[in-house]
């Protein structure tokens, strides 16, 4: 399967990325995770591609995506072409208007409302696409998080994916 994750940058959007290979990699998948973003630290696009597969993988980047995540309209509108015919958009509804069929949840007010730090917005949003593809396990997802997050911030980050997770569920 190939996901392709796009944001700006200070969304997460790379560290997503990183932890969902990671998970593919806890369940002995074949993956390969790339990822792109602007020289700015904050605001410029920000890109993760991840290819993962049963099989060996011959590809090195995103072709066609299965899947893709965006969180921000700029990150929609640059990588909107790179989704396959009949692909599964996610996308942040209150901060992206896509021009095709799509599912998705005001990611970015659950993290500030629900989960309370508006940082975790990635987690929410991977916590949904995880539920909405079933690509990997929910359990190897939170074992990532504990491994990749900033030490201190398992736990915000644990809540946030599984409320994301949950809103993917229904």
């Amino acid at each position: 399967m190939q996901i392709r994750l796009a944001g700006f940058g200070g969304q997460g959007v790379i560290l997503a990325g990183v932890i969902l290979g990671d998970a593919a990699a806890i369940e002995g998948l074949n993956v390969i995770q790339t990822q792109d973003y602007g020289s700015q630290s904050r605001g410029g696009h920000s890109i993760a591609d991840l290819i993962i597969s049963k099989d060996p993988i011959y590809d090195l980047i995103v072709t066609k995506a299965d899947v893709l995540l965006a969180l921000a309209q700029l990150g929609y509108d640059s990588t909107k072409e790179s989704l396959r015919e009949g692909g599964l958009l996610i996308v942040d509804t209150e901060l992206v208007q896509p021009d095709r069929e799509f599912t998705g949840a005001p990611f970015t007010r659950i993290a500030e409302e629900e989960v309370g730090l508006a940082l975790t917005v990635n987690m929410v949003a991977l916590g949904y696409l995880v539920a909405k593809t079933n690509i990997v396990k929910k359990e190897s997802v939170e074992e990532a998080i504990r491994r990749r997050v900033p030490k201190g911030t398992e736990e915000i980050n644990l809540k946030a994916f599984r409320i994301g997770y949950e809103g993917g569920t229904k």
